[in-house]
C-alpha cells in the first residue's frame, strides 16, 4: 500500500494553491483519495446540473456511468502525488461536464427503436397515449421488380412494436399516408389503393376498410381527427380540393368555392372550428392565384389564403387559431443549379411569414427537406425530415422549437446509405415519434422509427 503526503505550495499570501482551487475546505496529508473522491462527486453533480438531466431512471443510468468513468480518472490521479496533479484534476472536472452536456444533448434527440425488420417505409404516425403509438405505411409484397406495395401497419403496446394486420386488397400498389385516432378504438388511416382513395378504421381489435361516396374520385392525402365525432380527410380530385369529414356517424363530402383550383397535402385540427389544410394553388384550374396554398375553417365555412410565401408546404400543425406551423420546401439557386431547402413558417393570426432555421447541409449545393411537424406546446414544437450528405446519402433531421428559435436536434441514422424521416406525432407528456425508413448501401429500404 501507498501512502501519499500532500504538501500545498502556499502563495505570498500564505494561501494553500490547491485548495484554494478545489472546491472544498483545505486539505491535509494523507487524504488523496478522499480528495479526489470529493473532487468527482462535485463535478458530477454540476455536470448533472449543467446537462440538464433530470431525475429519472434513465438520468440516474447516466449519472452512474459519468461516476464510473470518473472512478476510473481518479483511480490514476490517485497513482500520483496530488500536489502534482492540479492540472489533471481541473481538466477531470471539465471533462464530467462536457461529458454530460454530450449526453444530456443526445439524450434530447429522437433516437432509433426496435420494430419490426421489414422492407418498405412508415410514412405517418400517430402517439395516441405513451403505451399506443400508430405508424403506418407501405411494405414490400415483391421486392424484386416488379414491386408491389401493401398496406402496412405497426402498433406500439408500451413495451414493442409489432405488425398488425390489414384487410387484404385487389391486386395492386396499396398504401398508407396518414393516421389519426381519438382514441385507442378509434383509430383511422388513409391511403391510396388500386381502386382509388383508402379509408380504413380500427376498432381497439382489427382493421376494416371503410367505403363511403364521399371518397369516389378523389384522391387522399392526410387525415387529422380533433374527436370520434370530427374527424378530416384532405386530398384533391384533379382539379380541386377534395374535403371530407366523418361526424361520428357518416363521412360527407365538403364542398365550398374556396377549393376550387387548390391541391390539399395536409390537415390540422386544434378544435371544431379551427382547421387548417396547406397545399398548392393554381389559376389554370381557377384558383385566384397560383402557388403555395392555405384553408382555414372557422366552424362555419372554409377561407382561402395566399401565404405569399414561397414555401411548399407539406405538412400543418395548429395550436390556435393564431398559431400554426407549417413545413416543407423553398428553392434556392446554386452553381446553374435549383436545390430545395428545408422551411418552415408561421401564422400569428394575422399573416404567413417563414421563421428562420437552421440549415443541415451547410451547402447551398446540397438539398434537404422537412416533411413533418407536431407540437407539444407553444415552446415545444417538432420537425422532421432528411437531408443529403452527399449526392446519394441522406441522414434524418430533426429540427426543434423552444419558444424562440429553431435548432437542429441529433437523431440516429441506422442505415449506411440512406436515412429519412416523413411523419412526426406528440404527446402532451412530451413523447415524440418519427418515421421513415433507413436503408443500406445495395439493400432495400426498411421501416423505421423514432422515438424520444
Amino acid at each position: 500500500m501507498h501512502v501519499y503526503e500532500v504538501r500545498p505550495r502556499k502563495d505570498r499570501r500564505g494561501v494553500d494553491l490547491l485548495s484554494d482551487a478545489l472546491p472544498f475546505g483545505r486539505m491535509g496529508s494523507g487524504k488523496s483519495n478522499y480528495v479526489v473522491t470529493v473532487a468527482v462527486r462535485r463535478a458530477v453533480q454540476v455536470a448533472t446540473i449543467l446537462g440538464g438531466m433530470k431525475p429519472t431512471v434513465k438520468a440516474a443510468a447516466r449519472s452512474f456511468i459519468i461516476c464510473r468513468i470518473s472512478m476510473i480518472a481518479a483511480s490514476t490521479i490517485c497513482s500520483r502525488s496530488l500536489s502534482t496533479n492540479l492540472k489533471t484534476i481541473r481538466t477531470l472536472v471539465l471533462a464530467i461536464m462536457f461529458a454530460a452536456s454530450v449526453v444530456a444533448n443526445a439524450n434530447a434527440g429522437l433516437h432509433t427503436v426496435p420494430s419490426p425488420q421489414i422492407d418498405g417505409q412508415l410514412s405517418a404516425t400517430a402517439v395516441i397515449a405513451d403505451n399506443d403509438i400508430w405508424a403506418v405505411g407501405f411494405s414490400d409484397q415483391v421486392p424484386a421488380p416488379p414491386v408491389v406495395d401493401s398496406t402496412l401497419a405497426e402498433h406500439f403496446d408500451g413495451t414493442s412494436w409489432s405488425i398488425i394486420p390489414t384487410p387484404p386488397l385487389p391486386s395492386g400498389n396499396a398504401q398508407f399516408l396518414g393516421v389519426a385516432g381519438a382514441a385507442s378504438n378509434d383509430v383511422w388511416a388513409v391511403g391510396l389503393s388500386p381502386s382509388g382513395a383508402l379509408v380504413e378504421h380500427f376498432d381497439g381489435t382489427s382493421w376494416s376498410v371503410v367505403s363511403s361516396p364521399a371518397f369516389t374520385g378523389v384522391s387522399v392525402a392526410a387525415i387529422s381527427a380533433d374527436a370520434s365525432n370530427d374527424v378530416w380527410v384532405v386530398g384533391g380530385n384533379g382539379s380541386n380540393a377534395g374535403v371530407e369529414h366523418w361526424d361520428g356517424t357518416s363521412w360527407s363530402i365538403i364542398s365550398s368555392p374556396a377549393f376550387t383550383g387548390v391541391s390539399l397535402n395536409a390537415v390540422s385540427a386544434d378544435a371544431s372550428n379551427d382547421v387548417w389544410a396547406v397545399g398548392v394553388a393554381s389559376t389554370i384550374f381557377g384558383a385566384p392565384f397560383s402557388g403555395p396554398a392555405v384553408l382555414h375553417f372557422d366552424g362555419t365555412s372554409w377561407s382561402l389564403i395566399n401565404p405569399n410565401t414561397s414555401l411548399d408546404s407539406v405538412s400543418v400543425t395548429a395550436l390556435s387559431p393564431t398559431n400554426v406551423w407549417a413545413v416543407g420546401t423553398v428553392f434556392v439557386f446554386f452553381n446553374h443549379r435549383t436545390h430545395r431547402k428545408a422551411a418552415i413558417e408561421h401564422w400569428d393570426g394575422t399573416s404567413w411569414s417563414i421563421v428562420p432555421s437552421p440549415d443541415p447541409t451547410h451547402s447551398p449545393g446540397l438539398d434537404s427537406f422537412l416533411s413533418g411537424i407536431a407540437a407539444i406546446s407553444a415552446s415545444d414544437v417538432w420537425a422532421v425530415g432528411f437531408n443529403f450528405i452527399n449526392l446519394g446519402g441522406w441522414d434524418t433531421l430533426t429540427e426543434h422549437w423552444d419558444g424562440t428559435s429553431w435548432k437542429i436536434i441529433g437523431s440516429s441514422n441506422p442505415g449506411n446509405f440512406k436515412d429519412a424521416l416523413f411523419g412526426v406525432s406528440t404527446l402532451s407528456d412530451g413523447t415524440v415519434a418519427a418515421v421513415g425508413f433507413q436503408q443500406d448501401q445495395g439493400f432495400d429500404a426498411m421501416a423505421l422509427i423514432m422515438k424520444k
